[in-house]
């Protein structure tokens, strides 16, 4: 959602013989700053305070705080060499973010071809988050965001899975074949995480785009596969408005992956019955998004069901209303409000949110 300002450098290359193509190099420097005035209205028995804060947008806005720099340099032939270095930053206090990296966000070199695809090896987006952006009226941004956490009875509960980055990421994406797409990860853990692996299918042609992506860790201890996640997703745009919807499927689940589509640190779900552990997480999301000259507004209700092999279960939902105003190609003015549903509602701090922020680009 960022148009950066190109810093051109179209730095040239010497002949380096008789009838070689010149080459040519560009450097783009982007940032973002996003920053929003949230109200949480905590739930009755979430044990949590009601409170105002101002977050950056990497918590609900509509993109998290960053700058960074692209490269890209033509080899000759149509191959060319890219690479990105994108570090984030919580605007509301100064701080780096994604735990303090210097590029937090992705880091990574490679290559591409038109006709070839592309290879990236570095810290990167992992697939299940371009699939999940695409179910969102808002990509995965905003309250309506799908795969943003709960806190519930003060731990830190996921609603749909999304990590939504992987360290030691080789990855090879094939070129667009009549709308066609696809790619693969693999991430070794190195002795300090699961082996992380990744595969995306994508369709997109006109008003209709359509993907899924199955990602899965290898554990480091035992061997067995697990943190087994399936993400679905597709849009249709009407002109007048854009349907969007998906569903994601996680089975399996453990803690201390170290890296990939789930590395959080709980699965404990309190409700009105006994608490119990997760292993399993299903959930489905339905919205709609509509632009009105310079407005775009977009309403969404995702809900998930928490199971573990005992047979317990809960439910826990968002519905979500959010709007835009364009004020120029880069700077957006928003607002959002989101009401928790299900058997957690009244143990989810975030049980109602209410957020207006604004985000300038370059």
């Amino acid at each position: 959602m960022h148009t950066p300002f190109k810093i051109s450098l179209l730095t040239a290359a010497a002949l380096l013989a008789a009838g070689t193509a010149q080459a040519q190099s560009s450097v783009v420097l982007y940032g973002l700053i996003d920053l929003a005035v949230d109200h949480y209205k905590a739930g009755s028995a979430s044990g949590a305070g009601n409170v105002w804060k101002l977050n950056d947008g990497v918590v609900n806005g509509l993109n998290g705080s960053r700058w960074g720099v692209r490269v890209s340099e033509d080899l000759g032939g149509g191959l060319k060499a890219n690479a990105v270095l994108e570090s984030g930053l919580s605007a509301d206090t100064g701080a780096l973010g994604q735990g303090g990296l210097a590029f937090g966000r992705q880091v990574f070199v490679g290559f591409s071809q038109a006709s070839l695809g592309e290879l990236r090896v570095g810290r990167q987006y992992i697939l299940s988050d371009s699939v999940m952006g695409m179910t969102n009226p808002y990509g995965n941004a905003s309250v309506a965001n799908p795969g943003t956490a709960s806190t519930n009875a003060g731990r830190n509960l996921p609603l749909w899975l999304n990590a939504p980055r992987a360290n030691n990421v080789v990855q090879l994406a094939t070129p667009n074949l009549g709308g066609f797409t696809g790619s693969v990860q693999i991430a070794p853990g190195e002795g300090t995480a699961d082996r992380f692996h990744g595969v995306k299918l994508g369709f997109g042609r006109g008003a209709l785009n359509i993907a899924a992506s199955y990602e899965w860790n290898e554990s480091r201890t035992t061997g067995a596969d697990v943190n087994k996640s399936f993400t679905f997703g597709a849009n249709y745009n009407f002109g007048p408005l854009k349907l969007l919807g998906g569903i994601q499927m996680n089975q399996d689940l453990a803690l201390g992956s170290g890296n990939g589509a789930f590395t959080g640190a709980n699965l404990i779900v309190t409700h009105a019955g006994p608490s119990f552990t997760a292993d399993e997480i299903n959930g489905y999301t339905l919205g709609v998004q509509v632009p009105v000259d310079r407005f775009t507004f977009g309403a969404n209700y995702t809900g998930v069901k928490y199971e573990n092999a005992a047979g317990a279960n809960a439910t826990l939902g968002k519905a979500a209303l959010m709007g835009w105003y364009t004020l120029s190609k880069s700077t957006f003015l928003y607002s959002g409000l989101s009401f928790s549903t299900g058997d957690l509602k009244d143990y989810i701090a975030e049980n109602r949110v209410f957020q207006a922020g604004i985000r300038m680009a370059w």
